[in-house]
């Protein structure tokens, strides 16, 4: 039980910066998917390609983030960042085993945490990452 009082505040944390990084996400779609219709004559995109286009775009904005400084915007209000386990730079490797692995098993890693013994999430083990939390 002294596991899950200490892991739900760094699960809260990680729930709420994803949620920043939602809106910041969607935000970017209606600007994409504009542009989309406007180029597809005003018509609505039924193309599994854009849905994947969508895709690509959301884990480069990840990768970009995780990359450069650790943390997306909203990590960084939430004041969580992400480390390598072994304390080297995060590389696209990484980025992408953690991207991929949270997109298949959305919501199974996270709840991975609550059995976990060290607070981290099943992305978390399969990318060689960790999610450290910070006070400034």
């Amino acid at each position: 039980m002294q596991n899950i009082s200490s892991t739900l505040p760094l699960l809260f944390r990680r729930c709420a910066a994803f949620l920043y990084d939602g809106l910041l996400l969607i935000a970017l779609f209606f600007i994409i998917t504009t542009a989309a219709i406007a180029l597809n004559d005003g018509q609505a995109i039924q193309n599994l390609r854009y849905k994947f286009l969508l895709f690509v775009i959301a884990f480069l904005f990840f990768d970009w983030f995780w990359r450069h400084g650790g943390q997306t915007l909203g990590m960084r209000a939430w004041r969580i960042q992400l480390a390598s386990t072994n304390g080297e730079k995060i590389t696209v490797n990484h980025t992408l085993k953690r991207y991929l692995t949270g997109s298949l098993l959305f919501g199974i890693t996270l709840l991975y945490m609550l059995i976990s013994t060290d607070n981290q999430a099943l992305h978390d083990r399969f990318s060689n990452t960790k999610i450290i939390k910070y006070n400034k």
